[in-house]
């Protein structure tokens, strides 16, 4: 799961990869289930920059971002396969416009920008 974070040092974004390790207890209320997470271990696997990580999204992704691909579409994609927050889905996809040189006249979906 990738998480923002503001780099004390340098001053830029950063993204970290973190890994939780969690246990689950279960408990049983009559016919209810009941489900209590505790987290016993975070663990950062990997740290990128917002452009590195927009340059790997963007050479996976390719292929799926076309003309009129929806914003919740693509913030799915980005949530199921890289992990990213639902916050940090929103400037992700900002930048992606950016790159791509994308407009969102609707804030419902992305068209790219016809140059003539």
């Amino acid at each position: 799961m990738f998480i923002k974070a503001h780099c004390p040092v340098c001053g830029t974004d950063v993204y970290h990869n973190i890994r939780l390790h969690a246990l689950e207890h279960l408990s049983f209320e009559g016919e209810k289930e009941v489900c209590r997470y505790a987290v016993e271990n975070v663990e950062v696997v990997d740290t990128l920059t917002e452009g590195d990580l927009i340059r790997d999204v963007l050479q996976r992704l390719h292929r799926i971002i076309h003309d009129g691909i929806e914003v919740e579409v693509l913030a799915g994609i980005l949530k199921e396969n890289y992990g990213i927050t639902g916050i940090c889905c929103r400037g992700l996809i900002e930048r992606i416009q950016l790159e791509l040189d994308m407009y969102c006249p609707d804030r419902k979906r992305l068209y790219f920008v016809e140059s003539n």
